[in-house]
């Protein structure tokens, strides 16, 4: 790997127009989160003061968790899915295969398409968190109680459910759940990012390999109706990094597991990709 390769391909997508875009993007989510939540047409219960009120992912009660999910392996992609794309077509690639070798910036562009990816998916909600933070300097537990023994659903406000897999961890140390979950986004945004990376090898209309990641994405999300149920709706994003919703019993693993399937599988489809890349050049 070349470490003066992978800081000039992280210095130049940050400072491009794709930075701007996410952050234009993270804004927009924010607005909405806010907007429907406070003004939806439903009385939200008070509750103790936290900033985890109006931030994504965290507040179950706002519509732009859901539509954040959906757009993250977009905005994974837009940041370091065209990392090698973008070398190629500048007319760079030439140059740097001679100096660098291909197997070295190969590794080097993946590598810093991760991290992009990530940063990329990541963004939104470390900005949510901020503002929120800013406007609410305050982290109190809330109870996630939301049914009684006899299964009444109670009149107060919920901001993690009790039964979700994340509410053990929130109620052990908010600051540690915070973390758990922005370093889960950004390591399956770097994997949506990878995967439009290796596609990005063999496809040759700018742009389309952006397309890729959210394709897939919204595939693997449908997998439960396409197969009958055979796939649980918890493998995909959409559902277990919307940890803040009740939860049925039982089904914690499931989560775990879609996540380690997901990143895993983006991940060795974009390494194969790369190494047939390379085994064609070289043929």
């Amino acid at each position: 790997m070349s470490g003066s390769l992978f800081f000039r391909q992280l210095m130049r997508n940050l400072c491009s127009i794709r930075l701007l875009i996410v952050v234009v993007s993270s804004a927009i989510l924010i607005m909405v989160q806010y907007w429907t939540t406070y003004h939806a047409g439903y009385r939200i219960e008070r509750s103790a003061p936290t900033f985890l009120r109006d931030v994504m992912l965290f507040n179950q009660y706002g519509s732009a968790s859901t539509l954040y999910l959906y757009l993250l392996p977009f905005l994974a992609a837009l940041m370091g899915g065209s990392v090698w794309a973008a070398e190629e077509r500048s007319g760079r690639l030439i140059n740097m295969l001679s100096r660098e070798g291909r197997s070295v910036l190969l590794r080097t562009s993946m590598l810093s398409g991760f991290v992009l990816g990530g940063l990329g998916g990541v963004l939104p909600l470390i900005i949510n968190l901020l503002v929120s933070a800013i406007q609410t300097p305050y982290m109190s537990f809330i109870d996630g109680t939301s049914v009684n023994a006899e299964g009444m659903v109670l009149g107060r406000y919920v901001l993690i459910d009790s039964s979700s897999w994340a509410y053990p961890l929130y109620a052990t140390s908010q600051p540690l759940l915070i973390a758990v979950i922005l370093l889960m986004v950004f390591v399956l945004s770097g994997a949506f990012s990878l995967l439009a990376l290796g596609a990005s090898l063999f496809i040759r209309r700018k742009h389309v390999e952006l397309l890729v990641p959210f394709v897939v994405s919204l595939v693997w999300w449908m997998l439960p109706s396409l197969t009958g149920g055979l796939v649980p709706d918890e493998w995909s994003q959409i559902i277990f990094l919307n940890f803040s919703h009740w939860d049925p019993p039982g089904t914690a693993w499931m989560n775990f597991t879609g996540m380690l399937l997901m990143t895993a599988g983006m991940s060795a489809c974009s390494l194969v990709l790369a190494r047939v890349k390379e085994s064609r050049d070289v043929l």
